[in-house]
């Protein structure tokens, strides 16, 4: 699925991430790294802890929304958040659905996806503003093949609560990845950016 391509210059500014390390990146047998450093969307930059999250968002589950370029309209993913706030799954993502399939879990360890021989690990990273009115997030994707890390990529994003509304939040989304080996997964390569509106999901 391709929505908008995006400047580099757009990637510094956004601040929800979910990336695929490249080769060689990263700590420990997945690639993954311990923390990192989150720039929240007042401009203040936190260090984050794996499964760090947003106190506000706790035991949540929200549909994002496309509302800019190509796609427009379309709704790209259900993101669950954990007992921490933590960005726990991503479900129906069509950002993801063709190298790790429609869901992907952030917990750190090694999954199937739905091609044969090829697996992932995430984990993310988030936090809130001090006074809870936005947030940002990154979550860390590797991707192997027969057991080799093959995939790179850059999904990032910061959004922040609608004052008149605690349902909705609106921020802006991006997703970059690409291949460190050649080798044919399709629509592997991509580099994207959109604003987005979340509407939380009460089942």
């Amino acid at each position: 699925m391709t929505f908008l391509s995006r400047s580099r210059r757009g990637l510094a500014a956004a601040t929800f991430t979910a990336t695929l390390i490249a080769a060689g990146c990263g700590t420990g047998n997945n690639g993954l790294p311990a923390a990192i450093e989150v720039e929240l969307p007042d401009g203040t930059t936190v260090t984050v802890d794996a499964g760090g999250g947003a106190a506000k968002l706790a035991d949540s589950t929200w549909d994002f929304t496309n509302t800019s370029g190509v796609g427009q309209g379309i709704p790209f993913v259900r993101i669950r958040f954990g007992e921490n706030g933590n960005l726990s799954q991503f479900e129906n993502s069509l950002l993801t659905q063709d190298v790790f399939g429609d869901d992907v879990v952030f917990d750190g360890r090694r999954r199937a996806t739905r091609q044969k021989g090829l697996e992932y690990a995430a984990s993310t990273f988030g936090a809130q503003t001090g006074d809870g009115a936005g947030f940002s997030f990154e979550g860390r994707l590797t991707a192997f093949f027969a057991g080799i890390q093959v995939g790179v990529g850059t999904a990032t994003a910061s959004g922040t609560f609608d004052p008149d509304d605690p349902d909705t939040m609106t921020g802006t989304f991006t997703f970059v990845s690409s291949l460190t080996v050649p080798i044919e997964i399709p629509n592997a390569e991509q580099d994207l950016e959109f604003s987005f509106v979340a509407r939380r999901i009460v089942e």
